[in-house]
């Protein structure tokens, strides 16, 4: 054999060798390889929730063209999903008028309320064993830990100034209706805003709107922190928690009221939420997880929540260990209907421990942290001053636009032409101006779009009093630093 031929087999065999060794590691089983990237974001929001045991979800979704926020007309439907069945959205209860469903506290039935008849019922999740209860307004279920009977909180609710307001709060056993037990009547309450602790010794609410509080029960003391919305009350190890929603629809201010601290959470940064307003928060039976309802965006005007919109959607979020962040989102709804007022249930796990999470160091210097009624910091507010020509104008509400508030703040957008003291580096800025004060405008509140003016700032989150005044905005620049424009 030549030496030619026998160089040609030698690569035929090597490659015939090769050949079966590739076709054997290819039918072998593999073994699983670490990803180099992340899976999606929905796939990674999905598994931090999922790290409890059961989730259900109950909420009114509006038929028509999803405006009806508040929902008050016929043309509603109530829905559930659980996240246990695989079910996805479901239908509960078919075309009717539903107000504020709540989960009771075992999961497998929902209290409403029905504006149109002053009335309130309860259902089986499954859509089973309907049936009216009595008259009046549902505003929380509770279950008390001593024997396990659940209760229900109700109200006889009138409209006014505010909203629905009860005069007093009652309760009675859900399972046995009777003569109504007094638990309040020292203040009005709000109707979207009462919540009790775990051991039902205190509430959090609107007393009335836009008074937020917390109250101790029954029929004691109450105490006023700041104005907003859309309060909320959880329990942590036996150490209680309050929020507040802010007039801006975008943040909560927490209150630890054990250790007399509070801190800002911002929750309007879920994905798909893109800056715009939400609404509806609530705290769920577990404290690290809430709902809301967004974005808000419909038209053109400042009025966004009272448009509603098909595109809001159910959003669920886990707070960390500490509460003072949403470190994971997961978008329940994806349809074309309007969807407010969610409730979330989250099944207890006998031996499951929340998940613990430190803050960084960034987290900690990033938080701020006062005490009730206080400033948010002890030094100094910084100030810059700058002539900025009007390029973004947002329009001014009229005082029916914004009730039942009676103040506003309008978010315009400038660009710097000139900074004359102090510090700011960017070509854009928005500015916070007051347009709107006891339910009037302000005269010189309209300002002209290419015009130059000299405005003396602040930042706006050095001013946490205003966490509950209605702030307003048209531009879509969110991730711009908000300043406040100083009055003379």
């Amino acid at each position: 054999m030549s030496k030619k031929v026998l160089f040609l087999f030698l690569i035929v065999l090597t490659l015939g060798v090769l050949l079966v060794y590739l076709q054997q590691t290819a039918m072998a089983p593999q073994k699983s390889v670490p990803a180099t990237t992340p899976p999606p974001r929905d796939i990674l929001v999905q598994q931090d929730i999922l790290a409890q045991a059961r989730l259900r979800v109950v909420w009114v979704q509006d038929m028509g063209d999803g405006g009806d926020v508040e929902t008050s007309g016929n043309n509603l439907r109530l829905m559930g999903l659980d996240r246990g069945d695989g079910r996805g959205e479901r239908e509960i209860l078919g075309k009717g008028n539903y107000t504020k469903p709540l989960i009771t506290p075992r999961g497998d039935r929902v209290v409403f309320t029905s504006r149109a008849q002053n009335k309130i019922y309860v259902v089986n999740w499954d859509g089973s064993g309907f049936r009216e209860l009595f008259d009046g307004y549902g505003l929380a279920v509770w279950r008390d830990p001593r024997d396990g009977r659940e209760w229900l909180y109700y109200g006889f609710a009138k409209m006014q100034f505010g909203g629905l307001t009860c005069p007093a709060v009652y309760r009675t056993l859900l399972d046995a209706p009777g003569p109504g037990e007094l638990v309040w009547d020292k203040a009005p309450v709000n109707v979207d805003s009462f919540q009790l602790s775990e051991d039902g010794r205190m509430a959090g609410g609107n007393f009335p709107w836009p008074e937020g509080g917390v109250v101790e029960l029954p029929n004691k003391s109450i105490k006023i922190f700041t104005k907003g919305c859309w309060t909320a009350f959880a329990t942590v190890e036996g150490k209680p928690f309050y929020w507040i929603f802010d007039g801006a629809h975008r943040n909560l201010t927490i209150f630890d009221l054990q250790d007399d601290k509070r801190w800002q959470v911002r929750i309007n940064g879920a994905p798909g939420i893109d800056g715009h307003e939400v609404y509806h928060p609530r705290w769920s039976n577990h404290p690290r997880i809430m709902a809301m309802t967004g974005p808000y965006k419909v038209g053109s005007g400042t009025n966004r929540i009272g448009g509603g919109g098909p595109e809001v959607e159910i959003h669920v979020g886990e707070f960390n260990a500490d509460l003072t962040n949403i470190e994971s989102w997961w978008q329940v709804t994806r349809n074309n209907r309007g969807d407010f007022f969610p409730d979330v249930w989250v099944a207890p796990v006998e031996g499951v421990k929340q998940r613990a999470t430190k803050k960084s160091a960034t987290e900690k210097a990033q938080t701020q942290v006062v005490a009730p009624g206080k400033t948010a910091s002890k030094k100094a507010i910084e100030r810059v001053t700058v002539e900025a020509r009007l390029t973004d104008p947002s329009v001014i509400p009229t005082p029916q636009d914004i009730a039942p508030y009676r103040r506003a703040l309008l978010v315009n957008g400038y660009e710097v032409l000139q900074v004359l003291s102090g510090s700011y580096r960017g070509e854009k800025i928005m500015v916070a101006h007051w347009v709107i004060e006891d339910g009037q405008v302000i005269e010189g509140a309209k300002r002209e779009k290419g015009k130059t003016y000299r405005m003396t700032l602040e930042r706006y989150d050095d001013h946490p009093e205003l966490e509950g005044e209605r702030l307003l905005m048209d531009s879509d620049e969110f991730k711009l630093p908000l300043y406040l424009e100083q009055r003379s």
